[in-house]
């Protein structure tokens, strides 16, 4: 794979008679290196280059660089002293001294290790994320930057530098204006030189490859393209590069591991899995076995790690525990399965040894406590790369408000003191004697969401995982008679929709499935309808219902062109309200939608790019509080009448008053707060020598 210098090329060689040549040549030298692999060649071209374009400083320091690189890769002595040639004579040429000081320092011998090592490498762009493994070297790392509209980037961890691998996600040229495209999940072959990649296209997810050799963003070549594929996501490859191991989903809410073939796209499907399915798959050495986990059942956190031959002929349990059991990927050596369990009371690293496709012996543990973290993989130096997060869902608090003053009368506290970071979503039930929120709880192999109902008087929490589990919570309500809660979200079955979930044993129940995630705002006063938000049935717009509970008939009452719209309900069931907070393309402000029909009324109306909130409703029903950001410094609090009076500004500071998502308690005087937690960059760890330590 080549350097960062290559991408300068041709700014490097811009000056000089003889520059066109030098290129030409030095471009033939690199193609024998890194598209024939003849190493012996470039070696000899890159070595006849320097010597006779020793006055073209920038050409000859080049070529030196690349020359040490072949010898390197053939683990010959002589890069290191070709590195200090350079720094010792092409002082003046900064990039081509800084990467052969890199790459020496890299080549020189390290102290003796005799305990594990666990070091950062690199903190990835704000809105940097990761969605698969390092490259096998340990050296290169893919992430999507969604700054970047989703496009897929790669990172260089030894020369500090990234390379751009897509230029055609959101807000690029030739990508139509409502059609998402990005990047997701990502693997590299055996060799490194390509990487697999999941691609939405706006109806659908894609399976692309490209090669990684080259300078500019490589051409990508189109593997799987399946109608009744919604998502699809590269694992691991076989050593000799010929297939993929993928998990999809189809539109039949099926689920399935399977083998994609690089030649031809063909799909072989293995095994059909719950949909939640595994966490991680890996080929094993010798590429005759499939190592993978999977949930213990539908209702269960357990998950299991299981060995499939790729042929098909057995599969075969090789790890059951009553725990959760990550699979991490395989010793260098091939002769051991490595995972992430709790077992032992917290999150450790185990080894399970493996021959000819069974266990051996009992796991061992490798080391106690190593928290929860998204999997990188392990490198072929027997290193493990992992992601940790510094992402959380936010915090829940109450406080006593004064709505004459639009003041707290005393500063909010923190209503719930477990898990701190990961709750959200808080609603009093009806009577005001419970607080419910969701709460997400995180393991190296999966996520998954409990219902936390916290009793006011006496401050004792229960928790109750729904059944079937949720892979995605985007909205919860007590329902009207207190017995039940109303979820928005996805199923462990991959449906999306709003269900109701008993307070008390946790049993779901899907009131309505829904394309894509729903938004939710509530039941009426007399609980025999039922309002919420969802993409429309053409798949062009998203519209808010009105559904009977008891008959399924539904209204639209609402239509939008875009999903950035929050909606309530009022307290009376009157109006479903609804706030443009982001498009600015579009009316932006508060609409009031009367539930049992009419004219919708914009009530409150703002510019483009100011931005407008809900704060909650005023302790009477008749009005409620809205936010408005002018500008990075002026925000401004507004009480908007339910019946037709004007909207009125309030004289409220930012840092004291009301804030977004504010609910308040039916005496009138408490409220809850949803508070997020600044989002922080995460970071890229490498895990090393527990292999040796262990022995």
């Amino acid at each position: 794979m080549k350097s960062i210098l290559i991408g300068t090329l041709a700014a490097i060689l811009a000056a000089g008679a003889q520059s066109s040549e030098a290129e030409r040549r030095l471009k033939a030298a690199m193609n024998a290196e890194l598209v024939n692999g003849d190493l012996k060649t470039a070696i000899r071209q890159y070595g006849e280059i320097a010597a006779k374009y020793k006055d073209h400083r920038a050409v000859a320091a080049m070529a030196l660089v690349r020359m040490a690189e072949a010898y390197q890769k053939m683990g010959d002595a002589e890069a290191s002293r070709i590195y200090e040639r350079v720094l010792r004579e092409f002082t003046d040429q900064k990039e081509a001294a800084r990467e052969a000081r890199v790459r020496l320092d890299s080549l020189r011998p390290k102290p003796a290790v005799t305990g594990i090592i666990n070091k950062k490498v690199w903190e990835l762009p704000r809105q940097g994320d990761i969605f698969g493994t390092a490259s096998p070297d340990g050296r290169y790392i893919p992430y999507v930057d969604w700054a970047e509209g989703g496009d897929l980037f790669l990172r260089d961890l030894l020369t500090g530098t990234d390379r751009r691998l897509t230029n055609t996600a959101n807000d690029k040229p030739g990508v139509k204006i409502g059609e998402d495209q990005y990047a997701e999940e990502y693997s590299f072959s055996r060799d490194g030189k390509r990487l697999a990649y999941s691609w939405f296209r706006g109806d659908r997810y894609v399976l692309r490859v490209v090669s990684l050799e080259g300078g500019a963003v490589p051409p990508f070549r189109t593997l799987l393209n399946n109608e009744e594929i919604d998502w699809v996501s590269p694992h691991d490859w076989t050593p000799d590069g010929k297939w993929i191991a993928v998990q999809l989903n189809r539109k039949d809410k099926s689920a399935q591991i399977g083998l994609v073939s690089t030649e031809d796209g063909k799909l072989r499907v293995l095994k059909s899995v719950d949909w939640r399915g595994a966490s991680g798959i890996f080929f094993s050495a010798d590429g005759k076995y499939l190592a993978y986990d999977l949930p213990a059942g539908e209702s269960e956190q357990q998950r299991d790690i299981y060995l499939m031959a790729v042929d098909g002929s057995r599969e075969v349990p090789l790890v059951v525990h009553s725990s959760q059991d990550a699979v991490l990927g395989w010793s260098p050596d091939g002769k051991q399965l490595l995972f992430a369990s709790d077992r032992s009371g917290s999150m450790g690293l185990w080894s399970q040894r493996v021959a000819d496709g069974r266990a051996q012996g009992s796991p061992e543990l490798l080391k106690p406590d190593i928290g929860e973290f998204r999997n990188m993989g392990i490198s072929s130096s027997g290193a493990l790369h992992y992601v940790s997060s510094n992402r959380t869902g936010g915090d829940i608090q109450t406080a006593t408000f004064d709505f004459n003053n639009l003041t707290f009368v005393s500063p909010p506290v923190q209503a719930v003191s477990t898990y701190v970071g990961s709750n959200q979503l808080p609603d009093w039930s009806p009577d005001g004697k419970y607080l419910a929120y969701s709460s997400r709880r995180r393991s190296v192999g999966s996520s998954y969401f409990v219902v936390g109902i916290r009793a006011m008087e006496s401050g004792q929490v229960r928790e109750i995982v729904p059944m079937p589990n949720f892979q995605l919570f985007v909205a919860l309500r007590w329902s009207r008679g207190g017995k039940s809660l109303l979820i928005g979200g996805r199923d462990s079955k991959g449906r999306n929709g709003v269900f109701r979930m008993d307070a008390q044993t946790g049993r779901t129940s899907m009131i309505v499935e829904t394309k894509g995630v729903p938004s939710l705002a509530g039941e009426s006063p007399d609980a025999k309808a039922l309002y919420y938000g969802s993409l429309a049935p053409t798949g062009e717009a998203f519209a808010y219902y009105k559904r009977d509970l008891a008959s399924g008939e539904e209204d639209i009452l609402f239509r939008s062109p875009s999903l950035a719209h929050a909606a309530g309900l009022s307290p009376d069931g009157r109006y479903l309200t609804i706030a443009n907070t982001t498009v600015p393309r579009e009316p932006r402000g508060i609409f009031f939608v009367p539930t049992s029909g009419g004219e919708t009324r914009e009530v409150m109306h703002v510019n483009s790019p100011q931005l407008i909130y809900f704060l909650g409703w005023v302790p009477d029903g008749r009005s409620l509080l809205a936010q408005k950001v002018v500008d990075s410094r002026t925000v401004e609090t507004w009480k908007v009448p339910l019946d037709g009076g004007e909207p009125v500004k309030l004289e409220a500071k930012a840092s004291a008053g009301p804030r977004p998502g504010m609910k308040v308690h039916p005496d009138g005087k408490q409220v809850v707060l949803q508070v997020p937690v600044p989002r922080k960059s995460d970071e890229i760890w490498e895990l090393e020598n527990f292999l040796t330590a262990s022995k």
